[in-house]
């Protein structure tokens, strides 16, 4: 009984888990550049259950004790093993915003139609930001000019060059430029006049990218530069989160742990019983 209790609470223990992680899918899913988290789950190892102490009585009357009788495994639980970031893209969003970029190398969805062709896609790119705990990397193409023309992102980190430098976007006057162009290649022109070229780079092992705040950092590997990102400006790649489809996970997950909770309160039960009634001395 004690056994069931501990089953029971570690399945409880998972599904509060998987609620924290959708839950935070599902406060994301309006966030431009967001990738959704997966909850990855393993058992504990299993014990085979036989039956013991079974006998019966030969011809003769005496009797012979029968070996075990194998039952089967017995599952006792389950764990989280990892959570894992869900990397494949989300749709593009036209903004008309100058600032806004998105990559769309990768097969994205434009109007139900694919921007690319298949053939043609590479593994997923990301844009280059400066922070004070080095670079870090990005799908949210939400960028702002600040007060001195240095493109930057939301939180305010430098967008970084090719040339692993901040990019200021101004005019020949020192002053901000009002307009400018990103090509597909990430060239960035100032009045017909190349500034710039944003460092879009990818990962052959997306596995070694974990998320880091508003970005993602690279845990080992490292990466290669994309000649030619495919930079749509003004549009936005959104969350890959399905709003629908995460409120679904959420409710099943709900539904799980209440189970699991019946299962514990079944047990205090029977400890109960055992205790009070059985375990009495009269």
């Amino acid at each position: 009984m004690i056994r069931g209790l501990y089953t029971a609470g570690a399945g409880m223990m998972v599904q509060m888990a998987k609620q924290d992680v959708v839950a935070n899918n599902i406060a994301n899913v309006n966030t431009s550049g967001y990738k959704k988290d997966n909850v990855l789950c393993q058992s504990f190892p299993s014990m085979l259950i036989s039956r013991l102490g079974e006998s019966q009585y030969d011809s003769l009357g005496q009797e012979k004790i029968l070996p075990p009788v194998v039952i089967g495994p017995l599952g006792t639980g389950a764990v989280v093993k990892d959570i894992v970031t869900d990397h494949s893209s989300g749709t593009l969003k036209f903004t008309g915003n100058s600032t806004d970029l998105a990559i769309s190398n990768e097969g994205f969805y434009l109007n139900g139609s694919v921007i690319e062709n298949a053939d043609q896609r590479i593994s997923e790119s990301y844009f280059v930001v400066q922070t004070p705990q080095g670079e870090r990397f990005t799908r949210d193409g939400s960028f702002k000019i600040n007060q001195e023309g240095i493109l930057q992102t939301n939180q305010g980190a430098p967008v970084l060059s090719s040339e692993d430098e901040v990019i200021s976007i101004l005019n020949d006057d020192g002053h901000v430029a009002d307009d400018f162009t990103v090509d597909k290649n990430g060239v960035i022109l100032v009045n017909n006049q190349e500034i710039a070229r944003l460092k879009i780079v990818n990962f052959a092992e997306q596995r070694n990218l974990e998320k880091e705040g508003a970005w993602m950092r690279a845990k080992a590997g490292e990466y290669t530069v994309v000649e030619n990102p495919g930079i749509m400006q003004g549009y936005l790649e959104m969350s890959n989160a399905n709003a629908v489809s995460e409120m679904v996970t959420l409710i099943s997950v709900v539904r799980a742990y209440e189970s699991c909770q019946k299962v514990v309160q079944a047990e205090d039960e029977l400890m109960s019983v055992a205790i009070d009634q059985v375990g009495s001395v009269k």
